[in-house]
Order: structure tokens, then sequence, then C-alpha cells
């Protein structure tokens, strides 16, 4: 008898979990047929460079309070093959803390790129982060191919 009221208790529950999502709501990722791009991050040379805040609403042209974003990152940085450079992306202002493309070991000047997830941070924005081997080497592309709202 007891197994049946705790198995009664856990179902009830999972009945309540399960309205709670669907209430709260997990979003499926919005899918562009065209990538949001800025004027800033489109090959643009960067030196080494602090977590600076990027609005994405503003810099980008996506949607407001968005809580994640499918980003592809491509770098090169003409000092990369003696150095340790890298363009980092993070939902916080901590140092060093993200989701990041390295390029140390890479030959100089050759591009590395790759696809990720990013969350963002809760106005729906994110921060990046570089480090360059030098004045202007580093450049980046950056192109947004979904968002969760």
């Amino acid at each position: 008898m007891d197994a049946i009221v705790r198995l009664t208790q856990e179902i009830g529950k999972l009945w309540r979990a399960v309205r709670k999502l669907q209430v709260t709501g997990f979003q499926r990722p919005t899918w562009l047929t065209t990538s949001l791009t800025s004027t800033s991050f489109d090959g643009d040379s960067f030196s080494t460079t602090a977590k600076t805040l990027i609005d994405l609403s503003a810099v980008f042209g996506a949607p407001a309070n968005i809580k994640a974003i499918l980003v592809n990152v491509v770098c090169q940085d003409s000092g990369s093959a003696a150095a340790a450079p890298y363009f980092l992306l993070s939902p916080n202002g901590v140092a060093g803390d993200g989701i990041s493309t390295i390029l140390q070991g890479v030959p100089n000047d050759n591009q590395r790129g790759h696809a990720f997830v990013c969350p963002c941070d809760a106005n729906g924005d994110f921060y990046y982060q570089c480090v360059a081997s030098g004045a202007s080497t580093l450049d980046v592309w950056v192109w947004i191919w979904a968002y969760w709202l």
C-alpha cells in the first residue's frame, strides 16, 4: 500500500513539473535563413580587448531579451604561430570566462572558426574579449544563425 501512495505522489510531482514546463515554455530556436551580422564584426581588426558588453539588439539587430544564440565565429591573427590569440564570447563580464576560438599555433593569418551556442545575459546581450598577438592583428567575423527567446 505504501508503494502505491509513493508512486501516486511521484506521478503528481511529475504532472506538476510538466505543467510548469508548459507554462514557462522551453522555447525552440528561431532559425534564420539569413544570418544576423554587424559591421563591427565583419573582418574588423582588434587588439587585446577587455571584456566588452555588446547590445545584440543595437549591434546585430537581434530581438531584445533573447536567452542564447547560435553563433559562428571565424578569426585570424597575423602573429598566431608564435602567440596565443583568441576571441571569446560570454554571458558575463568575468575576464577569460566564456567560449573561445583559440588561434595558438595556427599559421599566421590562417583562419580558424567554429559554431557554438552562447548563452546571453539577462538583457539578451553578450560580452566579447580579445587577446591579440599585437596591435590590430586579430581579425574577427561573427554570424548569428539562430536565437532562443
